[in-house]
């Protein structure tokens, strides 16, 4: 399984045309988003991806009903925390959620909202912030690729 993770892509348009541009040459099953899409037209130019999309909603989501709408009509899937195909994503950083998180049996957290680009392995769990997509606090954008139980993140 080979699979990418993002987040916080804040609608900076051109970061997510770059993204777009990088990823079509990639091979990979599903994306994870990992919060803070922000606006549904940022949303929807995800559609040129192709692929499934698990996303998780962020702190700066305002428009709820719509992402969600964006999302069923995709047949993408989207809330407050979701699952993946082994693993699970949230965008919070409450350290009582992800300590519950971390003790389910998925083998992959996926956490966004800090835009740190962060791996951790555990015995049994690899924790996951792919950083920002739109690179406006860190001024890199970056993204994770995950294949076979290893990981590692990607600056674009």
């Amino acid at each position: 399984m080979r699979f990418v993770v993002i987040s916080d892509t804040h609608d900076n348009m051109q970061a997510i045309r770059d993204l777009i541009d990088t990823l079509k040459s990639e091979r990979f099953e599903f994306v994870v988003h990992a919060g803070d899409i922000i606006a549904p037209f940022a949303m929807k130019s995800l559609k040129d991806l192709g692929k499934k999309i698990y996303f998780a909603f962020g702190n700066n989501d305002g428009e709820k009903r719509l992402l969600t709408k964006i999302a069923e009509d995709n047949g993408w899937i989207i809330g407050e925390i979701v699952e993946f195909p082994n693993g699970v994503v949230y965008h919070g950083t409450d350290v009582r959620i992800v300590e519950i998180l971390k003790k389910t049996d998925h083998k992959y957290l996926v956490l966004g909202h800090t835009h740190e680009a962060k791996i951790e392995k555990s015995e049994n769990k690899i924790t996951i912030n792919p950083g920002e997509i739109c690179g406006y606090l860190t001024g890199k954008r970056t993204f994770a690729i995950v294949e076979d139980e290893d990981a590692s993140i990607v600056e674009f």
